[in-house]
């Protein structure tokens, strides 16, 4: 939907990414759950996407930062974009995929559809969070542009912080 159809792969055309409607909070509560469970192993404890409830995605979704990934209507996924205020930045969080549909380039899909959509809202920056543990992950965003401009720990495991300039700096 974000993404204009002359950018789109064949398989894209099969992705819509919409605001998020009451009906499917459920479906992303589960994707969630799915998703972000196998980190527990990798951080050795559990990562707070686990402490996502139905309440906090109505919130999300109440407040415009919550989107659906659909493919050939069905969701499969989500993220949500929203403003950080401690880092004046727009910042995508809690990135999501069913399992039977990752390592698919939808991961990627969902970041282009996210950066054009902070585009839209007229910002040049973007930023996302991710474990230092978490290898592909890591990779998966510096891979896209993605710059680590800050490092914190959080309960033992160190997060880094990645921007990506979402405008030619010329």
């Amino acid at each position: 939907m974000y993404l204009p159809d002359f950018l789109k792969e064949p398989w894209m055309k099969r992705i819509t990414i919409r605001p998020t409607q009451t009906e499917e909070i459920p479906a992303i509560l589960e994707i969630i759950l799915e998703t972000y469970k196998p980190i527990t192993a990798l951080l050795g404890r559990t990562p707070g996407a686990l402490d996502e409830t139905e309440s906090s995605l109505k919130q999300r979704m109440d407040n415009n930062e919550l989107y659906t990934v659909l493919f050939d209507q069905e969701v499969i996924g989500t993220f949500t974009i929203s403003y950080n205020q401690a880092h004046q930045l727009m910042e995508v969080r809690r990135v999501a995929i069913c399992s039977e549909k990752q390592n698919r380039g939808i991961g990627s899909y969902i970041m282009l559809s996210a950066e054009h959509l902070v585009r839209l809202m007229g910002e040049k920056r973007l930023m996302i969070e991710t474990y230092e543990d978490h290898q592909q992950l890591m990779d998966f965003y510096l891979h896209r542009g993605y710059k680590v401009f800050k490092k914190r720990v959080n309960r033992g495991n160190v997060i880094l912080l990645m921007e990506k300039s979402l405008w030619r700096e010329d």
